[in-house]
């Protein structure tokens, strides 16, 4: 969490200390509610530290700084495509001064020019009730700003994830509680005038009697406010600038594995390149260096990107990613570059065209079945992060899930790292098996190229599990509502998941009824002469009579066995 340059841990840091003092503002706001007395009180201890030497130091140049940095980091944009959450954020952020100012001149720097003691009584006769659009303005935009920043900072960490709904309370609580106590002393401020001219009782008034704001004071709002609109208009005029001289540019190919080429020049990162070409690609953090969800697996051009800086490097070292993996929001090509984004958003998941069959309400048919599960997957699962989890997982159902379509399958469900593909023919369970074969044969060639792809981010290559085995099942879709899907039932499932846990205990790849291969057609006399293949009869749990069984260290070596006609 607190990775970055030192440029975005200052902003961090400061932007924690003015969030800080805008929450005890608003919580000193709040006991307007309780009297105008206790909210005087607060602030004399609240304004001794805030308004110290040190904490007038410490709030003025934590304020610059937030300004400064945000000014500096929109002028470094490349392209100002970006989450929406962020546009949020930065919308709010650079409103913050233009509606600040005012209040600052207001109050700190009226009391500083001639000594007029700024307190609650002050400050509510010159708000209410004209001004509290403005100032109701003001703190809303403060709060949504911090917020947000807090809420894109601390979602890295697993228990702000717990807390958050608790810290919901507060979020939306304090800034209504902190409105309504102003309200409140606004309405007995309006009483008060009313009964000391009704009852001629100049004392009853007294507190709320203020004199005039400063006109040079008044004055220098106008100042103030022109040279942040000549500061934003500057940032954003670099960012024009630099957009214009992308049209002349050298421009060099961005080539996405599995998505798109683009074209662009040199100066933005990779994540910026994304951005600009909308290309999905993920960043918790926001490309500040920190959550490293934004990380590429170079193929090709490694030699065109920048050298990693020490943010960067410290980033990849915390998740031991080697020299080819980068990050896309701290890498800038120069030329033709090949990457593979570890986390990809796309979910192109095909519609199974099975569950649209109207004769799977509920019948009775004869099933190839190919339990595949990923070994030794919960301890591999123990040393990344969660998304790594979710990424490599939904790699490979993809991989896998691919192979058994194109085989003439489909997915039957999925249970943690394994799934379940069922197989089915017009023809009858001999072509059905036939496939589930062929689609074991296929999954395992996918997984060896799954395993190259990923190799940068598998501290050991995958390895799989599978059982097959066919006989009736009940197919139907059970559920309840929308979670309505297709599923089947029957003794035949168990055995083929049994089958898998014995090529696991076995450590082999696959582990095939014997009657399920004849069906496909694959000649089993002879299989004990190959190496590796053997045929053996073992009890499985829940199956009275023992079953021979095929096993095999690699599917494929079954599947290239399927030279003769099958036999239904």
């Amino acid at each position: 969490m607190w990775r970055g340059s030192l440029a975005q841990r200052l902003r961090l840091v400061s932007g924690l200390v003015l969030f800080a003092f805008a929450a005890t503002h608003f919580a000193n706001h709040a006991l307007g509610l309780v009297g105008l007395d206790t909210m005087m009180d607060v602030a004399r201890w609240r304004t001794a530290v805030t308004r110290s030497i040190p904490g007038s130091l410490v709030l003025g140049l934590a304020l610059l700084a937030h300004v400064a940095f945000s000014l500096v980091w929109l002028a470094e944009r490349r392209t100002l495509r970006m989450p929406p959450w962020e546009a949020a954020q930065t919308l709010l952020g650079f409103a913050i001064p233009f509606l600040l100012v005012p209040h600052i001149l207001g109050t700190r720097i009226t009391s500083l020019v001639d000594g007029t003691r700024t307190n609650y009584a002050y400050v509510i006769v010159r708000i209410w009730p004209d001004g509290m659009g403005f100032q109701t303005a003001l703190l809303l935009v403060v709060w949504l700003h911090g917020c947000l920043g807090l809420h894109a900072w601390l979602r890295l960490s697993p228990l702000y994830r717990r807390i958050a709904p608790l810290l919901a309370v507060p979020a939306f609580g304090l800034p209504a509680a902190a409105i309504a106590g102003i309200v409140t002393q606004g309405r007995l401020m309006e009483r008060d005038l009313v009964l000391a001219r009704r009852f001629d009782a100049p004392d009853l008034g007294a507190r709320w009697q203020v004199p005039p704001l400063d006109s040079a004071v008044a004055a220098w709002g106008d100042t103030v406010t022109g040279a942040i609109y000549a500061a934003v208009a500057l940032a954003f005029g670099l960012v024009l600038i630099r957009a214009a001289a992308t049209l002349r540019a050298r421009r060099f190919g961005v080539t996405y594995v599995g998505g798109p080429t683009v074209r662009s020049q040199e100066g933005p990162t990779l994540l910026e390149i994304s951005r600009a070409n909308r290309v999905p690609h993920v960043s918790v953090c926001g490309g500040r260096g920190r959550c490293s969800t934004c990380r590429v697996l170079v193929v090709s051009g490694e030699e065109s990107l920048s050298v990693p800086d020490a943010q960067e490097a410290a980033a990849l070292r915390a998740i031991g990613a080697p020299a080819n993996v980068r990050l896309a929001c701290q890498a800038k090509p120069s030329g033709d570059v090949a990457v593979i984004r570890i986390l990809d958003p796309r979910r192109s998941e095909s519609a199974d065209k099975h569950l649209a069959n109207t004769d799977v309400a509920g019948i009775e048919r004869e099933v190839a079945i190919l339990f595949i599960d990923i070994r030794g997957f919960t301890p591999l699962s123990e040393r990344k992060l969660p998304f790594d989890v979710v990424f490599i997982l939904n790699r490979f159902f993809e991989a896998a899930g691919r192979e058994i379509e194109a085989a003439g399958g489909w997915i039957g469900g999925y249970a943690g790292d394994g799934l379940l593909a069922l197989f089915t023919h017009p023809d009858g369970i001999g072509p059905a098996c036939r496939a589930s074969f062929a689609a074991a044969g296929r999954v395992d060639a996918a997984g060896g190229e799954l395993n190259r792809q990923l190799a940068a981010e598998l501290p050991a290559a995958l390895r799989m599990a599978m059982g097959l085995h066919a006989g009736p099942l009940v197919l139907g879709r059970l559920g309840y509502g929308a979670s309505r899907g297709m599923s089947v039932i029957g003794p035949a499932v168990n055995l083929a998941s049994r089958l898998e846990s014995l090529a696991k205990a076995a450590d082999v790849q696959l582990v095939a009824s014997e009657e399920a291969a004849l069906r496909a057609g694959i000649a089993v006399d002879g299989l004990q002469e190959i190496p590796g293949l053997r045929i053996e009869t073992v009890a499985v749990r829940g199956v009275a009579a023992a079953l021979p069984v095929i096993y095999a260290p690699r599917a494929g070596d079954l599947a290239g066995r399927l030279h003769r006609p099958a036999s239904a």
